[in-house]
């Protein structure tokens, strides 16, 4: 790959990644409250965000194009885990609005890696962006050394700004800024997950239709 490639490459992928959407509202939702939990959700996230670039090195795109009936069902799934979520976080904060003992608080942090992991792949649309970026930048023929460069390059960048993150928004400052706020953050967090649910379900009503 030449260094105009690798520029556009990382470029293209470290606006996709700093854009606010599932992955960073829920590290601020735990940075908020406790470091480890969202450093641990940060690696989480990038061990999702590894499968779907792996996935799209290997090819597995286009094997879901072939199949858009598997792509549709994991869509269907992924849209559930975060209407799922987004009703937890929104219970979440107006219990803590009503100073009442949010059980669910307790039980995010309890397994946040596995929770990062759950929320970066609950968007199966990941695969088609990589398989996407790939197919513009990766040359057809490019060698396996190549491949694992650039799985091993996004996932680095990808690790960095997230840690970065998870580190920022669970520092004291942060904290002693944004504490208080920590139930509206829930119901944005909440609100944000149930919209993109929302909108996956769309897409795929429409696609619908237009097989119909």
């Amino acid at each position: 790959m030449t260094a105009v490639a690798w520029t556009t490459l990382l470029v293209t992928f470290a606006i996709a990644i700093v854009v606010p959407g599932p992955d960073t509202f829920l590290l601020l939702r735990l940075g908020v409250r406790e470091r480890r939990a969202a450093m641990l959700a940060a690696g989480g996230i990038m061990v999702g965000n590894t499968i779907w670039t792996t996935a799209s090195v290997l090819g597995l795109a286009a094997l879901m194009r072939a199949f858009p009936a598997a792509l549709g069902a994991l869509q269907l799934l992924g849209s559930a885990v975060l209407i799922w979520m987004g009703v937890q976080s929104i219970r979440s904060g107006i219990g803590t609005l009503r100073e009442t003992a949010a059980t669910f608080t307790a039980r995010v942090t309890d397994h946040p890696l596995r929770l990062g992991m759950i929320t970066n792949l609950s968007n199966p649309k990941a695969l088609l962006f990589f398989a996407a970026l790939f197919s513009q930048i990766l040359p057809p023929d490019a060698g396996w050394l190549d491949r694992l460069a650039v799985v091993l390059a996004l996932t680095s960048v990808g690790l960095a700004w997230f840690l970065a993150f998870a580190w920022l928004t669970s520092s004291r400052g942060f904290q002693r800024w944004f504490g208080r706020a920590t139930p509206y953050i829930d119901l944005l967090a909440g609100i944000v997950f149930i919209l993109v649910a929302g909108v996956i379900l769309a897409e795929l009503a429409l696609a619908a239709m237009h097989a119909a």
